[in-house]
């Protein structure tokens, strides 16, 4: 239960802070900030699996899953702007 509350806190303030950025942010600025907010979830699930997998060990696959996935989903979000971003600024 604790692991649950934790994550439920932390994906809540990862969710308001990316939403008020996006808010903010300019249209160009969008896919970063997606790119960003879901690192910082995998990051969360990491530090989740670091924290309760003593109390859920057998939730220790479930929390390595989800850090890779969404790392990944973050980088599979982050290549296109990366893309973009340096065909408009070439060095």
């Amino acid at each position: 239960m604790r692991a649950i509350t934790f994550l439920f806190r932390s994906t809540l303030a990862v969710v308001l802070v990316a939403g008020l950025i996006w808010w903010l942010a300019g249209p160009f600025f969008h896919m970063p900030t997606l790119g960003v907010a879901l690192a910082v979830e995998a990051v969360v699930f990491w530090v989740c699996g670091l924290l309760y997998t003593e109390d859920y060990p057998h939730h220790m696959t479930t929390f390595a899953g989800m850090t890779v996935l969404l790392g990944l989903l973050s980088i599979g979000v982050m290549l296109p702007f990366a893309r973009q971003y340096v065909m408009m600024h070439p060095a």
